[in-house]
């Protein structure tokens, strides 16, 4: 057989994939784009129906006046605000300064202007999924549309991402350093794209302090990655420099909370500027309360100990990752108001589907180093952003699932693998167009049923 036959005996043509053994690419594409489109129009009628609350907070819209506030401060006054700033009062003074620059440039384009800014940085997180699945699992199209569908069609994900704060520029970060790992893991450690992981690294701690949870999983990546070189010492050399121009990036921010607060970091300072925060401490051994399972109201109980406490932090933070809201009644103290229980039994049902395939298939191993050096990776930052959460609900009562967004990325791939393996091949195109039908019908639910009416007329 001839060269040229060959190639064309073991190349297939752009617009095919082989599973199954039919054109199925096109398809899938055309569905993503659709999702995401759906995901901006959810996005952006919830940044229209949502009021911006001056005083307290939403937990659809957390903590965003004092986000605007921060931007003000880098807007108007060209400088970052202090804690005892009496010009732009604002309680986020402690977070690193990347987003606010970043939304300041659009400022001059009011509240609308802003909130789009981080519907901008939600989007880029979804190309970077959607690529980062595509690049590991080229012949898994029904597995990457999941993926890229559960992060896109998520409720809360909307209503966070629709608002002022640093969460969606954060978790961008994370998914664009998944990315890159994955690249790097795929193609090969090359010079460039070690510059783009050390980049990555600075501008995530610029961005948010959870940022600093992507260095021991970058370095994991760095360290296994292959080619292969000469030494162990030279091998360390390579993981080494990326780590450490993240943390030069960084540099000037580090060096300013050294000169106002003594500190790396304003974690002294934090602590005391929400002494009066609703603490762990507050909960444990003072209130006869429990959580409800199935609905999530607090009910009469003997007095809550540690079990108790933590049984209502992995409630409602399960709720909030999924949807949640705050009407303007609760608005003061933040308080969320949950949806109905079919709402999250979808949600939950759905999640064990995908676990349970995920185990009985193992559809994310692999006996290629790429493969298995990225899940290392993921896993490890996984586990870091879990094991901060509740390092922080030890202290703070902060029962948010937005806190565990930035690992949505590699999640939501486990979640599609592990689903796609249940579904036959002959019903995969309907089974996935099933399941993308029922994401839609939930976060519809969440946007037209629930938030808007809460704040018609505001």
């Amino acid at each position: 057989m001839s060269r040229r036959r060959v190639r064309s005996a073991t190349s297939s043509p752009p617009a095919r994939d082989s599973v199954a053994g039919h054109a199925v690419v096109p398809t899938h594409r055309l569905l993503a784009a659709g999702v995401v489109l759906a995901c901006v129009a959810f996005a952006w009628f919830l940044a229209n129906s949502t009021p911006l609350v001056e005083t307290g907070s939403l937990i659809n819209a957390p903590d965003e006046a004092a986000h605007v506030g921060y931007v003000r401060a880098v807007a108007v006054g060209h400088r970052l605000p202090t804690r005892s700033d009496a010009e732009f009062r604002t309680y986020q003074w402690h977070q690193p300064p990347l987003y606010y620059a970043v939304a300041a440039l659009a400022y001059p384009l009011g509240l609308p202007g802003l909130r789009a800014v981080s519907v901008f940085f939600g989007l880029v997180s979804l190309w970077a999924l959607w690529t980062t699945a595509r690049r590991l699992f080229p012949k898994r199209p029904e597995a990457v549309l999941l993926a890229t569908a559960a992060a896109a069609l998520l409720p809360m994900r909307h209503a966070v991402y629709s608002s002022v704060g640093n969460d969606a520029a954060i978790e961008c970060m994370f998914s664009l350093t998944f990315l890159a790992c994955a690249s790097a893991l795929v193609s090969g450690v090359t010079t460039p794209r070690a510059l783009i992981l050390g980049l990555l690294l600075g501008a995530a701690t610029l961005t948010k302090l959870s940022g600093l949870l992507l260095y021991p999983g970058v370095a994991l990546c760095l360290l296994l990655a292959r080619p292969a070189v000469p030494s162990f010492r030279a091998r360390l050399a390579r993981t080494a420099w990326p780590v450490v121009l993240g943390f030069a990036i960084a540099a000037p921010w580090f060096a300013m909370n050294v000169a106002r607060h003594g500190q790396l970091a304003p974690i002294r300072a934090f602590h005391e500027e929400f002494a009066n925060t609703s603490r762990a401490s507050d909960w444990i051994g003072e209130r006869p309360l429990k959580v409800d399972t199935l609905s999530g109201e607090l009910r009469p109980g003997p007095t809550m100990d540690r079990r108790g406490y933590t049984a209502l932090v992995a409630n409602w933070t399960t709720r909030t990752f999924l949807g949640a809201y705050t009407p303007p009644s609760r608005a003061a103290i933040g308080a969320p108001v949950f949806l109905p229980i079919s709402f999250y039994a979808c949600y939950i049902g759905l999640a064990a589907l995908g676990l349970v395939g995920l185990l009985i298939s193992r559809s994310g191993s692999s006996s290629d180093v790429a493969h298995r050096t990225y899940w290392l990776m993921a896993g490890v930052t996984a586990c870091l952003v879990l094991g901060s959460f509740a390092g922080f609900t030890w202290t703070y009562f902060q029962a948010q699932g937005r806190y565990l967004y930035p690992a949505i990325s590699p999640l939501a791939l486990a979640w599609g693998l592990g689903l796609a393996s249940l579904i036959p091949d002959r019903y995969r195109r309907p089974a996935v167009a099933g399941v993308i039908a029922l994401l839609l019908a939930l976060a519809s639910a969440f946007a037209f049923i629930y938030v808007a009416p809460a704040y018609a007329g505001r």
